[in-house]
């Protein structure tokens, strides 16, 4: 892979989570879901930056809510595809009982099993990664969580503990790990009248950790975030360092605008400056245009004010999206253009996608249970069936 498209892979997976995710709603009372992709030709895999990556890519797996939206977009968006393998099990509650992740070769990944009280609360919690570990979950007279102990397979431990103001918010929290005893992880929270939490503080063995402070709006909307840290920066002969001070120093790191509908339409990001480190500076600023309801504009500038990128939307009459564009005015060759062809559901069932290596033409075919949910999808490529994404789920009634 050279260089360049490297890079113009990156800006892709950053970028592309937060827009026109597909919506993917089960009908039914579902008892389980066996779902994974299929590699239809050998020498067709899923998207790596790199040929030595873990099946799950360049992250490997970190979570299944990650996996799930990483998988869902590039599949519909995309000319390639994320990968996906697991098994998911529920109770008459739709409380998930099972939930296992697998690698290509069938091999257990994650392992989590749980069980709940008579409140519909979680009660114990079997986990299976790289060593097995099993949870007991505690609650107050208030059903509020207050501990949870977790026994590793080598008898070592941690424990959570979780105190509640009045309103039985979280107040604090204490994280301890039988293999470090001498570190110490607590947690207090602050709010205001309203419930709008306004400060968490963080401690460790050493007194005042990083923090984090909001402020809102009077229609209790968070505008800003400022990070505390426990230390300045001095100056030295050789440059700077960092020093801990009774005060610590706070610092802007995000700030939010709404339009008339709540929704956030302009957000800064702020860094240390680079020569004064104990200043903030801007390095970028997103807006975000809505056109009925639906996003259609969103740009991307640095901390100098000039668009480093943007992207623009179509839909038809039932808020599909019909057309992306991503372009990047300095760096044209990574442009992408997308137009999206429906038939009578949610789902495209051609995509066109232009980038600096052509055009290409994507199309899904799909098979329907009885209650009118998706089993099979079938992912062409110019022409070739490279991938088959399937789901079999098995219902109560």
């Amino acid at each position: 892979m050279t260089k360049k498209y490297t890079i113009v892979l990156l800006i892709l997976l950053v970028s592309s989570y937060s827009f026109s995710q597909q919506k993917d709603t089960i009908y039914g009372k579902v008892k389980s879901i066996r779902e994974q992709l299929s590699f239809l030709k050998e020498n067709h895999q899923n998207r790596k930056l790199f040929s030595s990556e873990g099946d799950y890519g360049h992250n490997g797996f970190m979570n299944a809510e990650y996996t799930f939206s990483r998988f869902h977009n590039w599949w519909y968006n995309t000319y390639w595809v994320h990968y996906i393998n697991y098994y998911k099990e529920f109770d008459q509650d739709n409380k998930v009982l099972k939930e296992i992740w697998f690698n290509k070769k069938q091999d257990t990944i994650r392992y989590n099993e749980y069980s709940y009280n008579q409140l519909g609360e979680i009660n114990t919690h079997k986990y299976n990664s790289y060593q097995e570990s099993n949870s007991s979950y505690t609650y107050d007279e208030n059903n509020n969580l207050i501990l949870i102990k977790t026994i590793s397979a080598d008898s070592s431990y941690s424990t959570q503990k979780y105190k509640y103001n009045n309103d039985n918010l979280v107040s604090e929290y204490e994280y301890y790990n039988s293999d470090y005893p001498k570190e110490i992880r607590r947690t207090e929270k602050y709010y205001d009248s309203v419930g709008n939490l306004i400060e968490i503080r963080n401690f460790d063995e050493h007194g005042t950790d990083y923090g984090t402070l909001y402020n809102y709006d009077d229609k209790n909307r968070k505008i800003k975030t400022i990070n505390h840290s426990p230390f300045i920066w001095v100056k030295t002969k050789k440059g700077s360092r960092q020093k801990r001070t009774e005060k610590g120093s706070d610092m802007i790191s995000r700030e939010f605008v709404y339009d008339e509908k709540d929704r956030i339409i302009e957000k800064y990001s702020y860094n240390p400056d680079f020569k004064d480190k104990n200043t903030p500076v801007l390095y970028k600023k997103e807006i975000s245009i809505y056109d009925n309801n639906l996003l259609s504009e969103f740009y991307y500038y640095d901390g100098n004010d000039s668009i480093t990128s943007f992207k623009k939307y179509e839909y038809d009459e039932n808020q599909r999206k019909v057309k992306e564009t991503f372009t990047f005015p300095k760096y044209p060759d990574n442009n992408q253009n997308l137009v999206f062809s429906y038939d009578y559901h949610e789902f495209p069932i051609e995509l066109i996608y232009i980038d600096e290596r052509g055009t290409h033409k994507v199309e899904f075919e799909y098979i329907f249970d009885d209650k009118n949910n998706w089993i099979k999808q079938t992912k062409i490529i110019n022409g070739e069936r490279l991938f088959e994404w399937t789901r079999k789920i098995e219902y109560f009634e």
